[in-house]
């Protein structure tokens, strides 16, 4: 397996809380609208789907430019 450089696990690690992130709103989101769990499930999915990663490189790039830990 080739070696990551820290920029790019820092990266993924960016993609991977904003993906989660964006899941949970949407999944709590769409049970207090009163959504099936299926519903929810979708809801979720689909959220990530529309995720704007380009905001998110962009912060992480901004974070690690800055020394900070990168959020989503």
């Amino acid at each position: 397996m080739p070696h990551q450089n820290d920029a790019d696990i820092t990266l993924a690690e960016a993609v991977r809380a904003a993906c989660r992130n964006a899941a949970v709103l949407a999944y709590e989101d769409a049970g207090i609208r009163g959504l099936c769990a299926e519903g929810r499930w979708e809801a979720a999915v689909a959220a990530i789907g529309q995720l704007d990663l380009s905001q998110v490189v962009e912060t992480s790039e901004k974070s690690t430019d800055a020394g900070q830990t990168p959020r989503p």
